[in-house]
């Protein structure tokens, strides 16, 4: 296996400032720019600056959010891993969001096209009060395909305590049972440091799972054939304007 066509990092880091948030933008293959921002508020869009995911890419976005800050990611469009023609691909994310600080993510499709090899990774470390809120849908093939292989894994940490660990691996070829079998979407909303409110929860709804981390917050999950089937987006935008608005 040949090395990678490129290694890439994209940096975003907010602190508070008097009249605006302090950012330090870092623009690898994918670029971040500033759409909004506060004393203590921050909105950045990520955007690819190239093809991606291409054979031998390595992609590493490092997020930082000072204590009592608010950052808010939003994914221009989705991502692709193309046949690698042999040659692995990764993507890793590692958030660090202080204490009583927000880091809401929304994360558009991951595709794995027929013939890719990709290692997904997401790490985050929470401090004291802080709150975690990421969308993520991962999507075995474009239409018509079965997909590549993709080994997805997460782990986050509140105050150096383990709060959720996950591996996944699948292939598009070799359909496994008990974990996508014949679908090819997996659909999930993540918040992690905080209980939602008691009334109208749009997660509740048939054909999603839903799971309690032990230090607050929600896993919510589908598993779908196609994205549109498994639509999160209600549970994303109740809970996103709920963290929100209490920041």
């Amino acid at each position: 296996m040949t090395g990678p066509r490129s290694a890439s990092i994209t940096m975003v880091q907010v602190g508070a400032g008097a009249d605006r948030a302090r950012v330090v933008l870092r623009s690898g293959v994918i670029a971040a720019r500033i759409l909004e921002r506060r004393p203590r508020y921050v909105r950045v869009g990520l955007v690819a600056a190239g093809a991606l995911l291409l054979g031998g890419d390595a992609v590493d976005l490092r997020i930082s959010v000072d204590p009592d800050c608010t950052l808010e990611l939003e994914d221009i469009g989705g991502t692709v891993a193309y046949d690698g023609e042999g040659r692995r691909a990764s993507w890793s994310a590692h958030i660090e969001v202080g204490d009583r600080g927000i880091c809401a993510w929304h994360g558009q499709p991951f595709v794995v096209a027929d013939g890719a090899d990709v290692d997904r990774r997401t790490d985050a470390e929470l401090g004291d009060g802080a709150a975690l809120l990421l969308r993520e849908t991962l999507v075995l093939g474009r239409v018509g395909e079965r997909g590549g292989a993709i080994r997805a894994r997460a782990g986050i940490a509140v105050q150096d305590a383990p709060v959720l660990i996950e591996h996944l691996d699948v292939a598009g070829r070799f359909p496994a049972p008990g974990i996508l079998g014949s679908d090819r979407v997996l659909d999930s909303v993540v918040l992690i440091g905080r209980e939602p409110a008691a009334g109208e929860q749009p997660w509740r709804t048939g054909g999603m799972a839903v799971l309690r981390p032990e230090r607050g917050g929600l896993l919510i999950r589908s598993v779908v054939d196609a994205a549109h089937l498994g639509d999160l987006a209600p549970a994303w935008g109740a809970l996103r304007e709920e963290l929100l608005h209490a920041a």
